[in-house]
């Protein structure tokens, strides 16, 4: 597995690949605009050459680069002028990652609001194919899996399986897997058994083809508590023998890996660190 983590932008697009080059990245994952504001990032020519040529100077090319999408996107929202905004964020959103060369965006699917789960199936794949048909994307669209916390859609395999069911362009439509959320929501990945029946059920779900990224985190809570709180590798309940088996698997290779613990650059490297540190290589 390639093991990179979130980085900051902060000074500039380009000053990203720096960032991830100084805490040890073989890959990496950014927000290309505020996360929490509607307003939409326009770069200039220079800023994507500056980041592209950086890209290339740090030997990023031959690997998968990550964005983010913004939090406050909700595809399924109940809203109709948030849905419509949300829309016209996400067209921005994977444009901004076609501009900058971006291979996958990671978006959350969406919170139903208490309208149900079908429904927000229904209308989150009702968005991504409106989207695509407004903006034919290069960039690979991933949903995260979730915690389950609130009305949120993601928690179980069957959701995005039953989303990309409803995409009509499927190949633009993957998966990133978040250790952390679906430890909390209820899938035992704190043992390598528990990983072979999780695996088992992506086979049976949405399919090893489409999982493309991970969010390697660990969990501040317990198993199954449905509450998204991310821990430093090793230091919460899924440990460190989940991570090791996780960077080995065989299927795995050259899957990016992406670290989102809240702390700093140095805490990001050190985890980098212990993460390679558990490859057999």
């Amino acid at each position: 597995m390639k093991i990179g983590a979130h980085v900051s932008i902060s000074g500039g697009i380009q000053n990203s690949v720096m960032n991830a080059a100084e805490i040890g990245c073989e890959t990496f994952q950014i927000f290309t605009q505020n996360q929490r504001q509607w307003k939409s990032k326009i770069f200039s020519q220079d800023e994507i050459e500056a980041f592209k040529s950086s890209r290339r100077d740090k030997g990023y090319n031959s690997v998968p680069l990550l964005s983010h999408a913004s939090y406050l996107i909700n595809m399924c929202a109940t809203d109709e002028n948030n849905l419509q905004r949300s829309r016209k964020a996400l067209v921005d959103e994977l444009r901004r990652c076609d501009q900058l060369g971006i291979n996958y965006l990671v978006i959350h699917p969406g919170a139903h609001s208490g309208k149900g789960e079908e429904w927000g199936i229904s209308v989150i794949s009702e968005t991504i194919n409106e989207t695509i048909s407004r903006y034919q994307p290069q960039v690979e669209i991933l949903l995260e899996t979730t915690a389950g916390s609130g009305t949120a859609i993601g928690y179980r395999f069957k959701h995005l399986q039953k989303i990309i069911e409803q995409v009509d362009n499927k190949s633009k439509v993957d998966v990133c897997l978040d250790t952390c959320h679906i430890f909390a929501a209820g899938y035992p990945i704190q043992t390598k058994e528990g990983w072979e029946s999780t695996f088992s059920e992506i086979e049976q779900s949405f399919g090893w083809q489409k999982l493309k990224a991970f969010h390697l985190n660990d969990s501040l809570k317990e198993l199954a508590s449905r509450r998204d709180r991310h821990a430093a590798i090793g230091e919460g309940h899924i440990g460190l023998k989940s991570f090791e088996y996780i960077v080995n698997h065989e299927r795995l290779k050259d899957t990016p890996g992406i670290i989102e613990i809240p702390a700093n650059q140095n805490a990001d490297k050190d985890n980098i660190e212990l993460l390679k540190s558990l490859r057999f290589e």
